[in-house]
């Protein structure tokens, strides 16, 4: 018996036990996207945490958590470590080789989307200095008084905002109700005079007014009260960041943080609880192979009587034994391709939803290799499994079964 013939008979064994075939490979797709899920959705928001963070260099804030720090100021998550006297932002604005030195003021909300006290120079901030500016206007203009806002996307379109809506901003941030939203309330009425197109980041999801209002509306009106939430500090050189820093945590009114450290810090963090869960999915692969082991040792129960008859045609031992192997990885490959595809499609649902709860988007799952691999290797283990079932099959003799 020809190879090819091997082949056909396979798929007609295959055919005959549909039931039996995709029992196994739906175990075997189920352990791939177990396997896989958790680590691409967690790759997805360490992207897209990454993407959000490098339009500015160094942030300044309170001195406290740097991971707070960073998710209260960046992605509005959480309550800031406190503020920093305007004082500091003063001295790094006059600090030679400074790019930028955007504030930050929070503390209030609407509908529970942040209301972000800023300057224009936050509409000026670039991937690379010869980059156009990240943040670019849909429609109407940038803000020109107090009580000026520009919404970003996200929060136009679910907060319900359009060009010359106004509304008033309600303490804390994060959203009241009932007679308690009544009494936060503040006096100042925004103005809503321009529209952000969307950036799949963080400030979709802002109400960005000139930090004025803000000081205003906590009663800061003198030069020596006031105070922000944080700064976004950019530098012309490498060095002069550093040299920021350095400036910075010499003294005791605020801290430095470096985006990327925090992210590494994170990583490593994760890592631990990575290699547990690389730990759990070799398990439930291990799991898929015995599934795949118990399916071809039924079936080869099953078939006695036919490979009996296939040994009786003439076909040889190696033969018969090369039909179990094949069954085997056709069924394998069913289920590794089925799974492969099933973790995309719940990493990207499961990203998407996640994206909505942090205020960013998280970018599409990329299935690399590494990933892909953990996945392929149920191929040789489902093989490595059927090994017995195949010894067994070349060498049953066909005079007992017909």
């Amino acid at each position: 018996m020809r190879w090819p013939l091997a082949l056909w008979v396979a798929l007609r064994n295959l055919r005959a036990r549909l039931g039996a075939l995709l029992l196994t490979a739906l175990a075997v797709a189920l352990a791939t996207a177990t396997a896989l899920t958790v680590p691409l959705v967690t790759r997805q928001v360490e992207r897209g945490a990454q993407e959000a963070a490098q339009v500015f260099d160094l942030l300044i804030a309170a001195p406290g958590s740097a991971s707070q720090a960073l998710t209260s100021s960046l992605f509005y998550l959480g309550a800031p470590t406190g503020n920093v006297p305007e004082r500091v932002l003063n001295e790094l604005r006059a600090m030679p080789g400074t790019r930028r030195a955007v504030p930050l003021a929070l503390g209030d909300n609407h509908l529970g989307f942040p209301i972000v006290g800023t300057t224009t120079a936050f509409f000026d901030q670039r991937l690379k200095p010869e980059a156009p500016p990240y943040f670019r206007l849909g429609s109407g203009q940038l803000f020109a008084r107090p009580l000026d806002v520009v919404v970003g996307a996200r929060a136009a379109r679910q907060g319900g905002l359009t060009l010359g809506s106004t509304f008033r901003g309600s303490h804390g941030l994060e959203e009241h109700h009932g007679e308690e939203e009544d009494s936060d309330e503040h006096d100042g009425t925004y103005r809503v005079v321009g529209i952000l197109a969307p950036t799949g980041g963080p400030v979709d999801g802002a109400l960005l007014t000139p930090i004025e209002s803000v000081w205003q509306a906590h009663g800061q009106t003198t030069p020596g009260g006031r105070e922000v939430t944080a700064i976004l500090y950019s530098a012309d050189q490498l060095a002069g960041i550093y040299v920021a820093a350095q400036r910075v945590n010499a003294g005791k009114d605020a801290m430095a943080v470096f985006p990327g450290q925090v992210f590494a810090q994170s990583r490593e963090t994760l890592s631990q609880g990575q290699a547990a869960y690389a730990g759990l999915s070799l398990l439930v692969l291990g799991i898929a192979a015995l599934t795949v082991w118990l399916g071809v040792h039924a079936s080869a129960l099953e078939r006695q009587r036919s490979v009996a008859l296939l040994r009786a045609l003439g076909a040889a031992r190696g033969t018969v034994f090369g039909l179990v192997l094949t069954e085997t990885l056709l069924t394998v490959a069913l289920g590794v391709g089925a799974g492969l595809l099933l973790s995309v499609l719940i990493s990207g649902v499961g990203g998407t939803l996640l994206g909505d709860r942090l205020g960013f988007t998280l970018p599409a799952p990329q299935l690399t290799w590494p990933l892909a691999a953990r996945a392929l290797a149920l191929i040789p283990l489902g093989l490595l499994a059927a090994l017995p079932p195949a010894v067994n099959a070349a060498r049953l003799s066909p005079l007992r079964h017909l």
